[in-house]
């Protein structure tokens, strides 16, 4: 669990699995090269993240981490009212106290009676999430350096940076005056439309209070991103050239470190268990299962993100667009979001979904197409031989884990980063194709959160899902998505881009704990 005589690293993600599961695994990285990581969150988040880790093959006992709250009395909020807090600078400052007594504490010759964890040595760094950048200022005050592991692609690592410009230049946030004029001038990306922005960027009030992680993420000491170099490499270069080293950027250097992924268990169609120690254990996870019986690349797997969910009439059109499809499917679906929240199915367990499917739609998809509504083990999903093809909501996780699978897909994004990575996914890297949806209408409602709903017809689901799977554009993707896997897997093997990048990390963390301990810099002054 780490001692003072191992560099010491504090870790703070954000509560979405999108963002605190690579923030698990790049600090089990770190936990093997000698590291002592300390992973910080609010109180609710930790308890339910460590309850939560055994369902996701991320036990404690194999993520040897210490998983530390804030302390800051907030059990009894949701992740959403948790979030909200840290938008104003009450806050914030709150936030940024809690975490200066908490390394305190820590690395105290008390730690142990005041936090129940031996005591590290002070921190080399805080590693933080590009939507926890209050944590810098938690490192300033304690005069240590601030790392940012950035969770989206690249590109919006790059657009973030240049965020204060845009604004500046009355480019954001995107109003009813501004939406049709293109934005130019984000290193290493085309032209863009302002409709494909983040969406916080579309809306004044989300602008407003979002600008403040944007602003400061170009002063991270270090940037980390979840990426590698073959999938972005003129964004990489680009940030690396004309980025790092100008006016207002204290960033030293960008080190893509992806792709952050957990090992898939084997989920070969020929295979039905899973043998360890040579005992037999038997697959018991009903979408493995039912993939078993189905033939190799024919399931078009639908998936949408842990977040993301759709108003009950889009889940008879989509239904009804697989239908036609005449393509096999696995669909994870979850309650529409006209449902409570309270009222959806946290717990993971199968919630029955048929009052918002057609009449008679399960019957007749009896053996062609499979809805289930639990948590699912998407990574081994992916990696199933029978899958062919993954409509997406273009959440960056999803995306890796599809390429490092080698599944084409089609994109349907939603809010986010989601409509950035889609564009990138369709018009520069060539791995997907996409879903029309309709236009934006500024009008909407468009749900908490500022998930944008515009709806994809049948006809354009099932014109495209036959595409994807029969089609000489879909042969093509197919073929760059196989090529892309092959890279991935050269940037992670030893000698790869991203395995470099991290052993370089490693030794920039070393030199800098040495430096500190030779300065006599070990505790606050």
């Amino acid at each position: 669990m780490g001692s003072l005589a191992s560099p010491h690293v504090v870790v703070v993600p954000i509560f979405p699995a999108g963002h605190s599961i690579p923030f698990l695994l790049f600090s089990r990285r770190l936990v093997a090269e000698g590291f002592t990581v300390t992973f910080v969150s609010s109180d609710k988040h930790i308890s339910e993240l460590i309850a939560s880790l055994g369902t996701q093959h991320l036990s404690p006992q194999r993520l040897p981490l210490r998983f530390l709250g804030l302390r800051d009395g907030s059990e009894h909020l949701t992740h959403r009212g948790i979030f909200e807090e840290r938008k104003t600078q009450a806050g914030r400052e709150k936030g940024i106290k809690l975490l200066v007594e908490l390394i305190i504490d820590i690395t105290s010759p008390k730690a142990l009676q005041l936090r129940g964890v031996p005591t590290a040595a002070f921190p080399v760094c805080v590693l933080h999430d590009s939507m926890a950048c209050w944590a810098q200022e938690a490192a300033e005050k304690l005069q240590i350096e601030k790392h940012l592991l950035y969770t989206s692609p690249t590109a919006c690592l790059s657009i973030a940076i240049q965020s204060e410009r845009l604004a500046r230049e009355g480019r954001v946030p995107v109003t009813p005056d501004n939406e049709h004029i293109p934005i130019t001038g984000i290193p290493g990306l085309p032209i863009l439309q302002p409709v494909d922005l983040p969406t916080l960027f579309l809306f004044p009030e989300s602008y407003e209070w979002m600008k403040y992680n944007d602003y400061r993420t170009g002063k991270a000491d270090v940037l980390l991103c979840n990426s590698f170099y073959d999938l972005e490499k003129q964004v990489i270069d680009a940030v690396r050239k004309e980025v790092i080293g100008t006016p207002g950027v204290e960033s030293k250097c960008l080190l893509e470190v992806g792709p952050l992924l957990q090992e898939p268990h084997p989920t070969n169609s020929a295979i039905t268990n899973i043998n360890l120690n040579e005992n037999a254990i038997e697959e018991k996870d009903p979408c493995i299962l039912w993939l078993n019986t189905q033939k190799p690349a024919s399931v078009v797997y639908v998936c949408f993100g842990s977040h993301t969910t759709h108003q009950a009439p889009q889940l008879l059109e989509l239904a009804l667009g697989l239908e036609a499809s005449g393509q096999p499917f696995l669909w994870i679906m979850c309650p529409p979001d006209s449902l409570p929240v309270e009222l959806r199915n946290a717990s993971g367990a199968p919630k029955s979904m048929t009052e918002y499917l057609p009449l008679g739609f399960e019957e007749r998809m009896k053996g062609r197409g499979m809805c289930y509504s639990g948590w699912t083990p998407q990574q081994r999903i992916l990696n199933h031989v029978a899958v062919g093809g993954f409509v997406t909501h273009c959440g960056w996780n999803s995306i890796m884990e599809s390429v490092c699978a080698g599944v084409p897909m089609l994109t349907w994004p939603f809010w986010a980063d989601q409509n950035i990575n889609g564009r990138f996914l369709v018009d520069t890297a060539k791995l997907a194709i996409e879903l029309e949806r309709e236009p934006l209408d500024r009008a909407q409602d468009i749900g908490n959160g500022h998930r944008i709903k515009r709806r994809v017809r049948k006809e354009e689901i099932s014109r495209q899902v036959h595409k994807l799977m029969h089609e000489e554009e879909g042969r093509v993707i197919r073929q760059n998505v196989q090529q892309m896997k092959l890279n991935a897997q050269r940037a992670v093997a030893p000698g790869g881009s991203s395995t470099r990048n991290f052993e370089n990390y490693v030794c920039l963390l070393h030199a800098r704990a040495t430096a500190a301990s030779e300065a006599g810099f070990s505790k606050i002054l």
